[in-house]
């Protein structure tokens, strides 16, 4: 099955990643800075389950572009019953959207009303042009020659993100980037409004940990995240030093420390970095520790280098863009010693 997916601008690289290992027999057909067309024999039901997606859909037809009428007309005209395929939710009625080029057109009225009749034709459902039912989408993007027709599918439940905190879709690739597993202990020690331990909070795990030294501060922004009955281990401490974390008892870290850029650190960002480093090594588990860690692009390098001296060498590494600043995502394990791009 084909599909066309969305997401956040300039994390390529963490997508096609994440989706490798949740999708089957994966193939991406077409990328740029924002979407993907890919190929892959897991059902409708398992993308739409993907957390980090801004939007998907499964492929129904593709057209060459040309004007968007003519366009719409010949997909039409080739629409069969069988490429209709169920999608989660899927309800009996339907509404048509064209979306070309990072925003939504019109289509002309009787090139719509063909389609529409095609659509209703073929799937039994009735047209509900005010929404609440199946969206068809036909979609073009700059660099694309073809126009793509494709059901919207349904997005997962999210929980609301806090002012200021990492958008869900973000927050939700860096934990798929740490390979989560059940039996994970998970700590976000620089934890802020908590984005990141409540999309880890959306999957299993023997236990999570959060900690802030503004934990109060925080504490209704993060108890407004989390899932409901999520049980989660509150810390006001300092990530430094974790008084109250033993050693070699952590199996990932995922977090988002201060990029010292608006806020003012107790010390240079180069023993700020060291910092991170040592308590890291001390605290996560020497065979399956590993980490997934956000920083400012500027300071990556110092930041890599710090890591690299305690044995924890950045295995991957991706730059991105987190509300239009340029970042870096740093990726890593105990005992790695050499770095790669």
């Amino acid at each position: 099955m084909r599909y066309y997916i969305q997401f956040t601008a300039g994390t390529g690289g963490l997508v096609r990643d994440a989706l490798a290992a949740r999708l089957d027999r994966l193939r991406v057909e077409y990328a740029d800075d924002s979407a993907m067309i890919l190929d892959s024999v897991t059902g409708p039901a398992g993308v739409a389950a993907i957390p980090f997606l801004k939007n998907a859909f499964l492929l129904i037809a593709v057209t060459e572009r040309r004007d968007l009428a003519k366009s719409v007309r010949r997909v039409s005209q080739s629409l069969r019953r069988e490429q209709f395929r169920s999608v989660p939710g899927s309800p009996d009625r339907f509404r048509l959207m064209a979306h070309l080029d990072g925003g939504l057109v019109p289509i002309e009225p009787r090139a719509r009303g063909a389609l529409e009749h095609a659509v209703a034709r073929h799937t039994g459902a009735r047209l509900e042009p005010r929404g609440m039912g199946q969206e068809y989408w036909i979609i073009g993007r700059q660099g694309l020659p073809e126009l793509l027709f494709g059901a919207r599918l349904p997005k997962p439940p999210r929980t609301p993100t806090a002012k200021g905190a990492l958008a869900y879709e973000l927050a939700a690739m860096l934990v798929a980037a740490s390979k989560p597993t059940p039996e994970d202990r998970f700590l976000d020690p620089f934890g802020g409004s908590g984005a990141l331990v409540a999309a880890r909070a959306e999957l299993p795990a023997r236990s999570l940990g959060y900690s802030d030294l503004d934990l109060d501060r925080h504490r209704r922004a993060l108890t407004a995240q989390l899932p409901r009955r999520a049980q989660v281990g509150l810390l006001a401490e300092d990530a430094l030093t974790l008084p109250s974390v033993p050693d070699d008892t952590i199996d990932v870290i995922v977090t988002d420390p201060p990029w010292g850029e608006h806020e003012e650190l107790d010390r240079p960002f180069g023993e700020f970095a060291q910092a991170i480093g040592e308590s890291f090594a001390r605290t996560l588990h020497p065979d399956r520790g590993r980490y997934v860690l956000l920083i400012n692009r500027r300071n990556a390098d110092t930041m890599a280098e710090a890591l690299t001296a305690a044995a924890l060498s950045p295995t991957a590494r991706h730059d991105i863009l987190v509300n239009g600043h340029p970042a870096t995502v740093l990726i890593g394990a105990q005992g790695t010693s050499t770095a790669r791009r």
